[in-house]
């Protein structure tokens, strides 16, 4: 079979899965069946992989019009290059394990069997998204991936929010703040995860829509969105001095690079858009564990990635300042969070500030092979971290307070120790695949800085930040959780490692995290230049302060009964409470938008189209409505004028035959007279 045929069967075997394990009423059949579809799909993606990234070529699937509107056309096809082959392997991958460990999450789940279905679906939109040859497939894919994530986040749609629901506030850590309960739930978390995203894919839109009308002045014609003719629109001359709307060939290039990254912001949950990924959590572990790996929000670092052309010098700028803001926004937030999977989930946003810091440092330092290089590793590393906390999670009942954890090493080994490989992972220790990808991020980035100057430091120190406190942070994670001595006895007594199946699925990822299986054959092509020793010494430095202040703080203190991290807190609170309250920025999303925007506008809307609150309750009564100026009350005028016209005119039809001649000879009549007199 052709590599352009093998990535169609790719794309298209998770949909079909979908419909077929849809129609399986056991829930354990259906999620193994569904991880088998995902593990053959995952080796038709290696293979795939081996051809592509071997030949060091792009190559051409399958492509059928959809729509010839003459200057350009519509179409729907593959693009396999080494990247895309690369990350479809990641996806079902990842796919097949969480499938196989959420067998055993969810055995006793009464939803079960709407698991599979629901995530295969989303996996077949992620795909598309990976392997489609142009901008207009990849945004309709695109936005079938916020769907399936929708119904991901609301899997326990009925769930209460967290102000009225009774597990989460005996569970709730100490000095729980920043999080609006009355909002903290699965159905408002889907619903925030759907607006917010879609406000960036207002910018995504824009973005394609201005590539278009750059393309057709540069006198491209056919399928003028596909990736080969976008790769090559930034060198092109436009044809005469054809503008739009006042802006040139250029200046839309730029919007149109802009919108796409607009929608990245979104998707990839970064500044100020980043609030709906924590809330996110709300959804199913397992779920997270994908929508925050290799899958939803990696989308949007690998769509700024595949239109990498198009971004010039001064919007990389943009995507680096953005990163880097979001790198040390969400890892303060981390090191203060005591909801275990919060951690995580704030963790993924500063990873992913840290992948478009690398992407920021341009072609030339190798940002791009960083920026991709991080993404991958990172993808496997949390996956298994989410999976770990999963295993947790459901050993003490459903608990995600750090505070009462501790000392779960002993009862949950393989658990213990496999995040513990992950975590030393995500913080960069040698020899393992994040110490891999974050050098290489900082050396391109470095890099950057030091050809260009001035505001190029910004993202550079930003990252090194955020690298600082992401060794502090995860390491407290795991310290909180499986060192030092057992908090709350009753709560981890019965505590154990998951089922032989589950734990051989977290084991799978475990090779992933070591340097080998990416750095052997250099085929990823990440750059080691001049900044590679600098950038090395740096990395290692930042994770030694960062773990030896996690070590000191969180075991070796308590160990000896100081409260070192309460101390911390208490001489620095004003910044502690900030970071509690995660900035104050989703209370200011909410005032502005939800009870600013949102409401007022309702109240106006109804206003105007009801009346008051005494016409709309008395509305059942239509005769005994207050009589006010509404669109509602002009909308009944006119039918009560239409109901009065009818009754005037049902005196003259009332279907009487010697009414109608004598109507009709009066009217003789009258005509004939008039015309007499005329």
């Amino acid at each position: 079979m052709s590599t352009g045929a093998l990535s169609v069967v790719v794309w298209l075997l998770p949909l079909v899965t979908a419909v077929v394990v849809g129609c399986l009423r056991s829930a354990k059949l259906a999620h193994y069946a569904a991880a088998a579809a995902m593990a053959v799909a995952a080796v038709l993606a290696a293979s795939m992989a081996v051809t592509v990234v071997g030949g060091g070529v792009a190559v051409q699937g399958p492509h059928a019009l959809w729509l010839d509107l003459g200057s350009f056309t519509l179409g729907v096809g593959t693009l396999i290059d080494p990247m895309s082959a690369v990350m479809a392997t990641i996806v079902c991958v990842l796919a097949a394990v969480v499938l196989v460990f959420n067998a055993w999450y969810m055995h006793d789940d009464p939803l079960a069997a709407r698991f599979p279905w629901q995530f295969c679906g989303f996996v077949a939109a992620m795909l598309g998204v990976v392997l489609s040859d142009n901008l207009f497939l990849t945004f309709c894919c695109w936005e079938l991936v916020g769907l399936g994530s929708y119904l991901l986040i609301g899997f326990w749609f009925d769930k209460p929010a967290a102000s009225d629901d009774p597990d989460y506030q005996s569970n709730k850590g100490r000095g729980a703040r920043g999080v609006l309960e009355h909002q903290l739930s699965p159905a408002h978390a889907q619903l925030k995860a759907f607006v917010m995203n879609r406000v960036g894919d207002a910018g995504f839109l824009l973005g394609i829509g201005a590539l278009l009308v750059a393309s057709l002045l540069a006198g491209r014609s056919g399928d003028v969105l596909a990736f080969s003719q976008l790769a090559t629109l930034a060198s092109a001359e436009p044809v005469g001095t054809a503008t739009f709307l006042g802006l040139s060939a250029s200046s839309l290039l730029g919007l149109g690079a802009l919108g796409i990254f607009a929608g990245a912001i979104g998707k990839s949950a970064q500044f100020p858009l980043h609030t709906w990924l924590p809330d996110a959590m709300q959804g199913p572990t397992t779920a997270s564990s994908i929508i925050h790996a290799a899958t939803m929000v990696a989308a949007g670092v690998f769509l700024v990635a595949r239109c990498y052309p198009l971004f010039s010098p001064d919007a990389l700028l943009v995507v680096g300042w953005t990163g880097g803001i979001t790198c040390l926004l969400a890892a303060s937030i981390a090191c203060v969070q005591w909801d275990l999977k919060a951690v995580l989930a704030y963790s993924t946003v500063s990873q992913l500030g840290l992948m478009f810091v690398g992407l920021a440092a341009g072609a030339a330092h190798g940002g791009r092979d960083a920026g991709l290089a991080h993404l991958f590793t990172h993808a496997f590393a949390k996956c298994l971290l989410f999976l770990c906390a999963g295993a947790v999670i459901h050993a003490v009942h459903g608990c995600q307070d750090l505070h009462r954890l501790g000392g779960l090493r002993k009862r949950m080994p393989i658990t213990a120790w496999a995040s513990l490989l992950a975590v030393l992972a995500l913080g960069g220790f040698p020899l393992l695949s994040g110490f891999f990808s974050k050098d290489a991020v900082l050396a391109a980035s470095l890099s950057a800085a030091l050809a260009d100057g001035g505001a190029a430091y910004g993202p550079f120190v930003l990252a090194s930040v955020g690298s600082l406190l992401t060794a502090a942070y995860m390491l407290r994670w795991w310290l909180s959780i499986f060192a030092g001595r057992e908090r709350d006895a009753e709560l981890v007594h019965h505590a154990h490692d998951p089922s032989p199946a589950a734990a051989i699925a977290m084991c799978v990822l475990l090779p992933f995290t070591l340097a080998l299986p990416w750095t052997i054959g250099d085929w990823l092509h990440v750059q080691h230049g001049e900044t590679h020793g600098p950038a090395m010494v740096l990395a290692l430095s930042l994770l030694a302060i960062g773990g030896v202040f996690a070590g000191w703080v969180f075991w070796w203190a308590p160990s000896k009964g100081h409260d070192v991290a309460g101390a911390l807190a208490t001489n620095l609170r004003r910044l502690h409470v900030a970071c509690s309250e995660l900035w104050g920025i989703d209370r200011l999303w909410d005032r502005v938008f939800t009870r600013g925007l949102g409401q007022t506008l309702a109240k106006a809307t109804a206003r105007l189209d009801l009346g008051s609150a005494e016409r709309l309750a008395a509305l059942q009564d239509v005769a005994n409505a207050p009589d006010e100026v509404s669109l509602d009350g002009l909308v009944d005028d006119a039918a009560r004028g239409a109901w009065r016209l009818g009754r005037a005119g049902s005196w003259f039809h009332g279907g009487g035959l010697t009414v109608y001649v004598t109507a009709a000879f009066v009217l003789a009549t009258v005509a004939a007279l008039v015309g007499a007199l005329q």
